[in-house]
Formats: C-alpha cells, sequence, structure tokens
C-alpha cells in the first residue's frame, strides 16, 4: 500500500474513487481468486468494441470520423433522439457523464448557490459542488426503499437551493424512481425557481429507451446520461446532456467554452457504437438475464439468514442492502477481501455506513461464487462480533 492514500484505514475520509483504486491494488497484491462484486455496470465489451472499430475503419476513416469541434457528434445526436425521444436540438454530448455534471453546475449556477443532493448517493454531485464554490447539503433516501419523497425535498429547500440532484436509477440502490413522482417534483420546484438534475446513467438497465422527462414539458429538468454505465464503454468517454429552452442555451454557451475539446476519435466510434446498439443491448440485456436470478436467490438466502436487510426483486445492476448488526462497513469490506476474497464497497462510500453496494453485472457463475463467499463472510463476521473476539481486520493480508 505504500505510496498511495489508504482508504482502508480507520479515520481516513473515503471517496469512492479512492476506495475503487485502493481495492484494485489490494486485489492485484493479494492471493489470485478474489471475485470482485464492486463493478457497477456490465463488463467492457472489449471484443465487440475493436470488431466495431475495425469494420468502420477497414476501408479508411468513415463517415463518422467528423469535427466535434465546439459542436455535439450529428451522428450520437441523431442516434440518442431517436433512442430516447428527445428533439435533437435538445441534446448536447460531453467528455462523460462526470464532465456533465460539472458542465451543468458552472453553466447554471453561481458561487454561493445551493445544491441539494440525495443522500445515499454518488459522492461526485457533492465534490464538483465543491470544487465549483457551491454550497450543499442533502436529502435522504431511506433504507430500504431508497424512494423519493417530494415532501422531504421540499422541506429541505432553502432560498439560496438551485439545483436538486437525484439518480435514477438510483446509485447505490438500483431503485427505478416513478415518472409520476419525477414529474410531480420537477414541478414542485419549477413553482420555486429550482433545476432538477437526474443523473440517467443506469436508465437502460430498466429497460432500452427507458422513458425519462420531456426536457420540453419540465424546462427545469437537466437529464445526464452516458455510455459507459449504458454499455460498459468507459474507454469511450462519451456522455449526453438533456435539456431545452433557455437552460439548454445556458449549458451549449457554456460547453463551448470550457468542454471544446471532445475526443473526435472517441465520439467517431461512440457514433458506431449507437449505430449497432442492438448488439450492445442485446449483449448487456443477455448478461443481466442470466444474473439477477442467480442474484436474487442468493441475496434472498442472506435475507433469510438475517444476514442482510433488502428488498428484492431488483432493477438495476447494483443494491445496497443493510448488513445485520455491523455499521463499521467499512471494516468489513477490508475483512471480507483478506478473509474470503470478494470485494464490496462499503455504504461509507456513499454516506450511509452499515450498508454494502453490491454489483451484480456479471457472469452467472463469477456472480454465484462471489456471492457465496459473501455469505460465508457476513455469517462469519457476525460469529466474530457475536463472540466479542476483539477487533477483526486490522490488517487486510490476515490470513
Amino acid at each position: 500500500m505504500s505510496g498511495i492514500n489508504n482508504t482502508f484505514a480507520e479515520g481516513t475520509q473515503i471517496s469512492y474513487a479512492h476506495w475503487v483504486r485502493d481495492a484494485i491494488t489490494l486485489m492485484r497484491s493479494g492471493k489470485p481468486g478474489q471475485v470482485s462484486l464492486f463493478e457497477s455496470s456490465v463488463p467492457e465489451p472489449s471484443t465487440m468494441l475493436a470488431e466495431t472499430t475495425l469494420r468502420a475503419f477497414r476501408s479508411g476513416p468513415p463517415v463518422s470520423f467528423t469535427s466535434v469541434f465546439m459542436r455535439s457528434h450529428p451522428d450520437i445526436v441523431s442516434h440518442l433522439a431517436a433512442r430516447y425521444q428527445v428533439r435533437a436540438g435538445n441534446i448536447r454530448c460531453t467528455t462523460g457523464a462526470t464532465t456533465a455534471v460539472s458542465l451543468a453546475y458552472g453553466a447554471l449556477l453561481s458561487s454561493g448557490d445551493m445544491v441539494l443532493i440525495e443522500q445515499p448517493g454518488f459522492d461526485i454531485f457533492a465534490n464538483c459542488a465543491r470544487d465549483a464554490g457551491l454550497e450543499f447539503d442533502f436529502f435522504q433516501r431511506r433504507a430500504p426503499r431508497f424512494e423519493v419523497i417530494i415532501n422531504d425535498v421540499l422541506e429541505a429547500l432553502t432560498p439560496k437551493t438551485r439545483m436538486v440532484v437525484l439518480s435514477n436509477l438510483h446509485n447505490p440502490s438500483g431503485v427505478l424512481v416513478d415518472m409520476e413522482v419525477l414529474a410531480a417534483l420537477a414541478e414542485a420546484l419549477d413553482d420555486r425557481n429550482v433545476l432538477l438534475l437526474i443523473d440517467e446513467v443506469y436508465q437502460d438497465y430498466a429497460g432500452i429507451g427507458a422513458a425519462g422527462l420531456d426536457v420540453e414539458r419540465y424546462p427545469n429538468v437537466i437529464r445526464i446520461g452516458s455510455m459507459t454505465k449504458t454499455f460498459g464503454l468507459n474507454a469511450l468517454r462519451c456522455g449526453w446532456m438533456f435539456a431545452s429552452g433557455d437552460v439548454m442555451s445556458r449549458l451549449r454557451a457554456h460547453c463551448d467554452r470550457v468542454d471544446f475539446g471532445v475526443s473526435k476519435l472517441a465520439h467517431c466510434v461512440a457514433a458506431e457504437v449507437l449505430a449497432n446498439a442492438h448488439e450492445y443491448d442485446t449483449w448487456r440485456d443477455s448478461i443481466m438475464e442470466a444474473s439477477l436470478p442467480v442474484a436474487e436467490v442468493e441475496l434472498q438466502g442472506m435475507v433469510d439468514r438475517g444476514l442482510l436487510e433488502l428488498e428484492l426483486p431488483l432493477t438495476g445492476c447494483t443494491c445496497f442492502p443493510r448488513v445485520v448488526g455491523v455499521q463499521d462497513t467499512r471494516a468489513l469490506s477490508r475483512w471480507l477481501i483478506a478473509r474470503h476474497g470478494v470485494v464490496v464497497v462499503p455504504g461509507e462510500c456513499f454516506g450511509m455506513a452499515g450498508h454494502i453496494r453490491i454489483g451484480v453485472a456479471l457472469n452467472a457463475d463469477k456472480l454465484k461464487n462471489g456471492l457465496e463467499r459473501l455469505a460465508a463472510g457476513l455469517q462469519e463476521y457476525g460469529e466474530h462480533i457475536e463472540a466479542a473476539e476483539g477487533p477483526v481486520g486490522q490488517t487486510i493480508n490476515a490470513k
């Protein structure tokens, strides 16, 4: 662990990105055969991506190899418009979804404005707000259902609140928010001159082109997506924003100032992927159709044994159960790696200790093996606590 910050160490501030970095380092330095349950999308379809790229460039640069300087790739826009039923003029391509969050903050908010963010949630929302000189606070999405309660959101608003941020599907729980709830929330926020940013990077796990709010009907709404989660294609760094009217005008103007260097090659390949989206959708869906039944059987078994609290069935590719009798899930996560060779994300990464995020978008056999290890580890960890044998997991290299 020398040379990096150990986010597993007690007393250190924990961030998701740093935790993943350290978890990968620990896995590489530990015993072989460890099973990672921390991924939050299907694995990268590297072979398909190579075939798509080779096919496109076999006879030289394709028509899609076109300038994206200070503009969105026209083919990507056309494909997204058809896929998500959004007008082309309401789409702006970005260098990934995280960049889109930063762009939305920079374009639409000013220093000292307040952002109200879901909790538990992805820490990048608060990190980007902090970096932009914005103030931020949280509204709660309460376990085990992690619903968005409109009154809870409205009661958490202050006179300085200019934007509410949530994810749908929810990261980390994978819960889907009903369109009726989102529509009512958008209207209530619009009446208060507050914007609603919805991170939809997991939405296609609820169905291809799953419904989102009409940004023309709800002009205070910004929707964000990317190919990283939809297809597991982080390498392409291709994201987008949907918005309308004055909001889109401000987003576009800000992008022209600070995000004009989008990769021509990456977005060319992204356009080719979207032209063959049915292949990538089929690949993702085949993984999920095989893995979800396995996940639900194994997770239900852990619920029945009193190890986890979780509502089933699952909607997305992640879930966020409470670990019964355990509050320090950071210590638990490092102990599970050391003793059982299985990696889950501690709830501390999402602002809710006592929970773990489990990724289920894996090969079914690998997933079953990982969940069996998790069940054995949770059982053993609970027995350690009950026996009061002292602290466990003091070192990640425990035998």
